[in-house]
This record gives C-alpha cells, sequence and structure tokens, in this order.
C-alpha cells in the first residue's frame, strides 16, 4: 500500500515539474517583453537653463555720506509713494556754511575794493583835465600814464579776485544743493534706516533709504561666452522658482551686456572663463516674485524641424549612444548620432529609419541578438 502511494506522489510530482518546464520554456524562450516607438519628425529646439536673481528695474539706495555732510533730518516714511525729484532727506555742513560766510566776505571785499579803484580812476581824470589845462593834452596824459598803469592793473587784480570768489561760491553752492537728497525716481520707499551714531561703521554700510519701483521687475544672470552666441535681445524667456511651486512667469531678454563680468576666483587660479550678465524683464502678473528670489531661467534656442525620438530608447554605456530595434523577434544594436535633446526628446541624426521598431525603456540585460518579445 505505502510502495502504492509513493508511486503515485511520484508521477504527481513528475507531471508538476514537467509543466514547470513547459511553463518556463513558453514564457522565457521568447525572450523578455518590450515596447516599442519609432522615430517621428518633431519640432524641437533646445533650451539654456540660466540661473538668476529677481530684482527691481529701477531702484534708489541711499547711503550716508559723511564727506558730504551729517544726516539731518528724513523726509519719508516706510511704504510712501513718492515722485522723482522729491525732497527725502536732508544733511547739515556746518563747515559748510563758514565757508559760504567767507565767501561772502570775499566777494564784498573784492567789490569794495572795484569801487574803490574806480573812484581813484575818477579822481585821476579830473586830475588830467586840470593839469591839461596847464601843460596841455599830450603831456597831462604823459605825466599821468604811470598812475593810470597802476590803478589798471590793481582793477584787473581785483576783478580776477571777483571772479575766482565768484566760481568758489558756485561751486559753494552746488555743495548745498547736495545737503537736500532727491529721490531719482518715482517709487515707494521700501525701507528707512537712520544711522546709530555709536555705531558709525555698521550704519554707513546699511542704506538710510531704499526707494523702488515695484511694477518693474527683472532677473539678471549670467552667460558663457558661448551661450552669448545663442540668444540675442528680444527673446523669449520662461522663468522658475524653487519658492513657489507649481508656477512659471513669463520674460524677455532686455539686455546682454558687450562687456564680461571676470570671476576673479577664476583669475586667481589662472583660469581665463569669463561670464556676460543678462537681464531678463518680466512680463504679467508678477506679484508673488519677490526682489531676491533664485529663479531657473529657460531660454529657447534652435528651435527647427528634426526626427526626434524619446530618450529612454537610447543607451549609453561609455562609448556611442546607441538604441535597440527588434527585427525578426530579436534585438539588434544601432549606433546613433545624436543632436540636441528638448525636454524627453532628443534629435536623431542618423542611424536609423522611421520605420524601424525602437525598444523603449527596454531592460538593462538587454543585448545584440537577443529574442524579444513585442508588447
Amino acid at each position: 500500500m505505502k510502495k502504492k502511494t509513493w508511486l503515485i506522489i511520484s508521477v504527481i510530482s513528475l507531471v508538476i515539474i514537467m509543466i514547470s518546464v513547459s511553463v518556463y520554456r513558453e514564457v522565457f524562450a521568447k525572450g523578455p517583453s518590450v515596447e516599442t516607438t519609432n522615430m517621428k519628425q518633431e519640432e524641437i529646439s533646445s533650451t539654456l537653463m540660466i540661473p538668476g536673481t529677481v530684482k527691481l528695474e529701477e531702484e534708489q539706495i541711499i547711503y550716508a555720506s559723511p564727506e558730504k555732510g551729517e544726516l539731518n533730518e528724513i523726509l519719508v516714511a516706510e511704504g510712501q509713494e513718492v515722485k522723482k525729484d522729491t525732497v527725502v532727506a536732508k544733511l547739515q555742513n556746518p563747515q559748510l556754511e563758514l565757508e559760504m560766510e567767507q565767501n561772502k566776505l570775499s566777494i564784498e571785499s573784492a567789490n569794495l575794493k572795484i569801487n574803490q579803484l574806480d573812484k581813484q580812476l575818477k579822481l585821476l581824470k579830473e586830475k588830467e583835465k586840470t593839469l591839461a589845462d596847464q601843460v596841455g593834452k599830450e603831456e597831462a596824459k604823459k605825466q599821468l600814464e604811470p598812475e593810470y598803469e597802476q590803478l589798471d592793473m590793481e582793477k584787473k587784480l581785483a576783478n580776477l579776485d571777483l571772479k575766482q570768489t565768484t566760481l568758489q561760491k558756485d561751486m559753494i553752492e552746488k555743495r548745498q544743493s547736495e545737503l537736500e537728497i532727491r529721490s531719482t525716481i518715482d517709487g515707494v520707499v521700501l525701507s528707512v534706516n537712520k544711522p546709530d551714531s555709536s555705531s558709525l561703521e555698521n550704519s554707513m554700510a546699511e542704506p538710510i533709504i531704499h526707494i523702488g519701483k515695484l511694477d518693474a521687475i527683472v532677473a539678471t544672470g549670467l552667460l558663457s561666452e558661448y551661450d552669448t552666441l545663442k540668444v540675442i535681445s528680444g527673446q523669449k524667456v520662461i522663468l522658475r522658482s524653487d519658492a513657489v511651486l507649481d508656477q512659471e512667469w513669463q520674460g524677455e531678454i532686455t539686455k546682454i551686456a558687450l562687456l564680461p563680468v571676470q570671476n576673479q576666483t577664476a583669475l586667481q587660479n589662472g583660469s581665463q572663463a569669463v561670464q556676460y550678465p543678462l537681464t531678463v524683464k518680466l512680463t504679467g502678473d508678477t506679484k508673488t516674485l519677490k526682489p531676491g528670489f533664485q529663479v531657473i531661467m529657460e531660454i529657447e534656442t534652435d528651435k527647427k524641424q528634426a526626427n526626434v525620438l524619446s530618450i529612454d530608447a537610447l543607451y549609453d554605456d561609455g562609448d556611442q549612444p546607441h538604441v535597440y530595434i527588434v527585427k525578426d523577434g530579436k534585438a539588434f544594436k544601432k549606433t546613433v548620432q545624436t543632436g540636441i535633446t528638448s525636454g524627453t526628446k532628443i534629435e536623431i541624426l542618423e542611424g536609423i529609419s522611421k520605420e524601424d521598431q525602437v525598444i523603449i525603456n527596454g531592460p538593462d540585460s538587454i543585448k545584440g541578438g537577443m529574442e524579444v518579445t513585442v508588447k
């Protein structure tokens, strides 16, 4: 009885093993299942990704100016709207006031000197007239000529003194006008900070008044020398920020600097790398952006019609990039020449045709000649 039971178990086990082998062969003999796609002609463009910083297009930052004078009065408050040429602060300079008083005295003295010489000249002419009645005009003129020359010389010197003091007055008045600090733009007072006299050095490092135009925002970044050849003023830009997810802003390139800004660290290391400042003006609703936000500026370049393929079809094992195509149930390796990349698509210049079934998202273990099953 036991022998019969073991015989039945053995037969059942053998049947299970045979079925398992059959299933294994059925599943794996055909190789892995793969998806395929075809190369298509579509519009494609490459993009530059440039980090940037949001700034106000127009702003005025006013610092303490001890060389001009001490801050006497701030005439605006934070949040206040101001027009261009509005006096926002006043300075005082006692030394300048003293110079003005001295200048007034110098001008007054020069004018008195000139008036005195004019009176002497008038008296000398009367003297010449009286003397001419006695000795004749020619002789009178000859005798008084040295006095005329002396008075003429003194008057010229007095006029030079007056001219010099008048020039000094103009310079002092210009310095006095600088004691009134005026707004150079229409905008809003963003911050007011009255300097602390107990910490003059620190207070000079901070602006006393910051005025900005909030409805005009730009983003600035740096381009490499190669990237400057790909962009021009007027190009459209898409901006994104990690601070405001799932939102993007539109912009337009307004300026590409003609001269580069050299990186001091790079220069110290012996590198000649240079970068060119780029300015992008934002359009539309920019209320969620604030000055100082870091953004990524996406600039579209090289827009054209091209044969493209999903980048997921491409393999690159350190050799030339390649793909696998399916033909007669087998995978064949094809080396391809690629062009520009745009998002999830890549340009294929040569190596395959539009009719080829290209494996997409294939297994890493795929090899040329391997049998595959197309899903």
